[in-house]
């Protein structure tokens, strides 16, 4: 009796127009079969039948299997978009994630991090522009002059806007290093800028803002109550007086014992959770702002849009008032005067909540000369703690925590 054949059976290949596929099989008959007919994108036959070897011998029949198995003809057609099939030799160059499907991986992490929607748009926003301005496919093929040719196409807009969208793509590219779709970290560098100078206001310029703040309502169309203007002269202060940003009010959690909000940590603004100490009114005022919201919400869908309208407020009073600036430099004047109070370069990164000094450091320049004309008021405050008259009053008296709030100074 002749013996069997000790060579392997070979996969089939058939033409289907004028391109070969070939059929992946699998199972038996006490497990159920299975089925898959998979292109070859060739229509020589040497070509196809090197490529059907490469399926048959390699885990690249695994990964179809498993994909068909997982996600039906969907699960096949991502496969086939991953293998870069060919250099001039016709072998198997890599099987690697494409930009695409990075992007959409990216965003379900985004999302699991509790992001604002609107900071997730702004960071895929940023990655789909870049994805258009590349002829490229899979993410090992991306090399550094594609981040140059992508700098090079926005000649229009700021170096501060250029370099944001920099930043957000070195964001993705670390989180990519991070869980090992690419073997080495990309370094993004920057467009050199000259460091602009802290932007805050002084005690007179605010008093300014907050006069003006009923006049932008003067000319409104919609009727609004005296105590509505009056909520958003007390969120102006409230701002102010504690360096939160826009959306941390409405986001953040009261504590039932003491007065402190509890600001959630992510991964891009606050690095890691950290509580602000209020006075009694200014927990009223949180109260009301999340009360205001939660009525507008009844009318209108978007949470962020109608949070927006503190900021807008903000802008329209600044106008009037012939003052440059955005609601965020609240944030710095809080900063600002914290420095010239303290001189504490750690106390302020704490209470500002950055994960480091680097950012904290705009601050430790500023020209002391011009911030006493600024603020007159913490000179009186600093004068009194030199000659012990009256010192700091906080959450918890010589600790870090009254630092995180100037409402102490109105009680």
């Amino acid at each position: 009796m002749a013996s069997k054949s000790n060579k392997k059976r070979r996969m089939g290949i058939f033409l289907v127009g004028k391109k070969y596929f070939t059929r992946v099989r699998w199972g038996n008959d006490n497990t159920s079969r299975g089925d898959v007919k998979f292109p070859l994108e060739t229509n020589k036959k040497s070509i196809a039948e090197h490529r059907r070897d490469t399926i048959q011998d390699t885990s690249l029949r695994g990964k179809i299997i498993r994909a068909y198995e997982e996600n039906g003809p969907n699960g096949v057609k991502r496969i086939k978009a991953e293998i870069d099939w060919f250099k001039k030799d016709g072998t198997l160059v890599d099987a690697s994630m494409t930009l695409i499907q990075a992007i959409e991986e990216y965003s379900q992490y985004l999302k699991s991090q509790r992001l604002n929607k609107n900071t997730i748009d702004i960071y895929l926003r940023t990655l789909n522009e870049f994805t258009c301005s590349l002829n490229v496919t899979f993410v090992n093929k991306i090399k550094p002059k594609h981040f140059t040719d992508f700098k090079n196409s926005m000649p229009e807009l700021s170096i501060h806007t250029v370099n944001r969208k920099l930043r957000s793509l070195q964001t993705f590219f670390n989180w990519m290093y991070d869980e090992e779709h690419i073997k080495k970290p990309i370094r993004i560098k920057k467009i050199s800028t000259v460091q602009q100078p802290v932007r805050f206001f002084s005690n007179g310029e605010f008093e300014l803002i907050l006069k003006n703040v009923s006049k932008v309502f003067s000319n409104s169309k919609s009727k609004v109550k005296d105590d509505e203007i009056e909520l958003f002269v007390d969120a102006l202060k409230l701002y102010r007086d504690t360096g939160m940003r826009l959306s941390e009010p409405f986001d953040g959690k009261l504590k039932k014992l003491g007065y402190s909000l509890q600001i959630t940590g992510s991964t891009t603004k606050n690095s890691y959770p950290r509580n602000v100490y209020l006075t009694e009114q200014q927990v009223m005022i949180v109260i009301q702002m999340n009360e205001w919201l939660n009525n507008r919400l009844k009318t209108r869908k978007n949470r962020y849009e109608s949070i927006k309208v503190f900021s807008r407020v903000f802008a329209r009073a600044l106008k009037k008032s012939k003052l440059n600036g955005k609601l965020h430099d609240l944030r710095k004047t809080f900063a600002s005067r914290l420095w010239f109070l303290t001189g504490q370069e750690f106390a302020l990164c704490h209470a500002l909540g950055h994960t480091d000094t680097s950012m904290t450091k705009q601050y430790t320049s500023l020209d002391k000369v011009e911030l006493a004309r600024a603020f007159p008021d913490i000179v009186i405050m600093k004068k009194d703690v030199n000659n012990v008259k009256t010192p700091l009053r906080g959450h918890k008296q010589g600790d870090i925590e009254q630092y995180s709030n100037f409402g102490f100074m109105y009680q």
